[in-house]
């Protein structure tokens, strides 16, 4: 099992606020943990949270750096409408969202963030 390990590209560890969003809030939820662990135990400066699209809230935006929208409501117009422009959004890729993967998801923000990989290594 791979674990990455990355930093900001600045050298800096700041802290990131990470918002996932489904349509109602339960598969999110489910993700949410894990993508906490692996943040964790891979010393990634993200913070995680989740909420269902209903909750989605201009507030709530103004703290995220990046939100992460489940397939279900990535395309929803209603959805865009909501964000808008406030906050750097992207759709969580089907092969990472269907399989759970948090591993991925943490990658996948580090890359929409524009994380850079510091180091790999290999634990079993």
């Amino acid at each position: 099992m791979l674990f990455y390990k990355y930093q900001l590209s600045t050298g800096d560890a700041i802290m990131k606020n990470v918002l996932l969003v489904c349509g109602q809030g339960i598969s999110s939820q489910l993700f949410l943990g894990e993508a906490k662990r692996t943040a964790e135990t891979q010393r990634v400066p993200l913070h995680f949270s989740a909420t269902s699209l209903m909750e989605v809230t201009p507030e709530l935006l103004a703290e995220q750096d990046l939100v992460l929208l489940a397939p279900q409501v990535a395309y929803q117009a209603k959805m865009r409408a909501k964000i808008g422009d406030q906050v750097q959004t992207a759709p969580i890729p089907n092969d990472i969202y269907g399989w759970l993967n948090s591993q991925a998801l943490v990658k996948y923000a580090c890359h929409q963030l524009n994380f850079a990989p510091a180091a790999v290594t290999v634990a079993y």
